[in-house]
């Protein structure tokens, strides 16, 4: 869908958003006429809902949009298993560098920044940000909000992962870390920046095995080679994280709820490139939106591990009633007891946001969450087949969890037992299901 009427970023366009997730649409939305952050016409467009529904994803993926489900997770678990080298173009052949500023010409005031919810401190950037490890080089990309400080100013939070790490590597070296946040690029990018990986692995390699080619590098504008930016993003803003921070937040984060407001690092901004004509990427947080852009990769990364442990595994799903990030529903092809509490056990400690795991037979489809808590409600007791993990990491933005982001978590086998017989389930046999088609017997009028 597209507009050429006039909106603001403020809140507007988050509006239009809502308004059509609550009539479960999730259309790709264009906005050719956004103000920018003074009010004036800004010359890029915005766009939004990019991965709003998995259908977006799997066609991303190269697949049709009816393969969806689990075989988008099993796409992206099998591309990252091939990782492809990036390869290094000229400034002239990289889209991005077609329009440059540096230094005073830098103003971020320029952009269509949107603020997305009533209490959300300032407009936030909330794309990709990039990375080199001051000591190995390997390249890291994953999602951050920033907020707008003035027009060379942001302010970047970070949970204590790898780019936190390379933050602190490089700040034992008494230098600043150059950072790129990349607006814009394709699907493929966004979804292998939420790939978890080792911090020695080079993102750079797993996002190319997500694109299925090379991602084409070019030098950044101020930190050259040191600093490789993606050569066909639509924007990308170069800064560098300084050893000074200030209030940052409150934010709307993926929770549903507001993050607080922290102490965090400052970041200097030190050149804006783009290409002629640029699309601004929106990422609207708290909503499927960003769900399902985190939800899909993590699913492919439980089902490799849970598979170490549980060679029966059938599927993983993320459900968006968990945020993508809190619930996972796992099936299994049980064959002995106890296997189902293995899987979620083997799952836990994949990713420090994972709470709940509910494991159910392979009779039940983990994307259907009816047929999920079904099984929960006829195949548990309690005492037998609910097992919590008390006082364990959690995640820093899991509004339930103390102060230090510690918590509970819970399994859940939902499966049946193999050791004594279980009652069966019903059903009405395959053969007439066949043969009798509601087509033959009523006119549907298309309803």
């Amino acid at each position: 869908m597209e507009t050429d009427r006039r909106i603001d970023p403020k809140f507007e366009i988050t509006a239009l958003q809502r308004h059509l997730e609550k009539e479960n649409k999730s259309p790709l939305l264009i906005f050719n006429k956004v103000n920018n952050l003074r009010g004036e016409l800004s010359p890029f467009k915005v766009l939004t809902n990019l991965f709003a529904s998995r259908d977006k994803c799997a066609v991303a993926l190269d697949l049709d949009a009816e393969q969806w489900r689990m075989e988008t997770s099993f796409e992206f678990a099998k591309r990252t298993g091939k990782q492809i080298d990036p390869v290094i173009v000229d400034k002239k052949e990289a889209p991005v560098k077609e329009v440059i500023k540096v230094g005073d010409e830098v103003d971020l005031y320029d952009l269509p920044v949107l603020t997305h919810h009533e209490m959300d401190g300032y407009p936030y950037l909330v794309d990709a940000v990039i990375a080199a490890d001051p000591e190995t080089g390997e390249y890291n990309s994953s999602h951050h909000r920033m907020l707008i400080r003035g027009k060379d100013e942001l302010g970047l939070w970070m949970s204590p992962r790898h780019l936190w790490n390379y933050y602190m590597k490089a700040k034992e070296k008494g230098e600043n870390l150059p950072i790129a946040h990349i607006i814009g690029h394709h699907p493929s990018f966004y979804l292998g920046s939420e790939a978890l990986v080792s911090e020695d692995t080079d993102e750079y390699r797993v996002i190319g095995g997500i694109l299925g080619e090379p991602l084409r590098l070019v030098p950044s504008e101020v930190y050259g080679e040191k600093l490789m930016v993606p050569a066909d993003a639509e924007i990308v803003i170069e800064g560098e994280i300084l050893d000074y921070r200030d209030a940052e937040g409150p934010f709307g984060e993926f929770t549903g709820y507001y993050g607080p407001q922290r102490w965090s690092p400052v970041v200097k901004v030190t050149a804006i490139t783009y290409r002629k004509n640029p699309y601004y990427m929106n990422i609207l947080v708290g909503h499927p939106d960003t769900s399902i852009l985190g939800g899909i990769p993590k699913e492919a990364g439980i089902y490799e591990e849970v598979k170490k442990s549980v060679p029966g595994v059938q599927g993983v799903h993320f459900p968006i009633s968990g945020c993508c990030r809190f619930h996972a529903y796992i099936s299994i092809d049980k064959k002995v007891d106890g296997e189902g509490k293995v899987a979620g056990v083997a799952a836990l400690p994949y990713h420090d946001e994972l709470k709940h795991v509910i494991v159910v037979d392979k009779d039940i489809d983990p994307f259907d969450e009816k047929m999920v808590l079904w099984a929960l409600a006829t195949r548990v007791q309690a005492t037998e087949d609910v097992e919590i993990l008390e006082k364990l990491r959690g995640g820093t933005l899991d509004p339930s969890a103390t102060i230090h982001a510690v918590g509970d978590k819970m399994i859940i086998d939902a499966t049946r037992p193999v050791s004594r017989p279980f009652a069966q389930r019903i059903n009405v046999p395959q053969e007439v299901m066949n043969r009798i088609k509601l087509e033959d017997y009523f006119d549907l009028g298309g309803k």
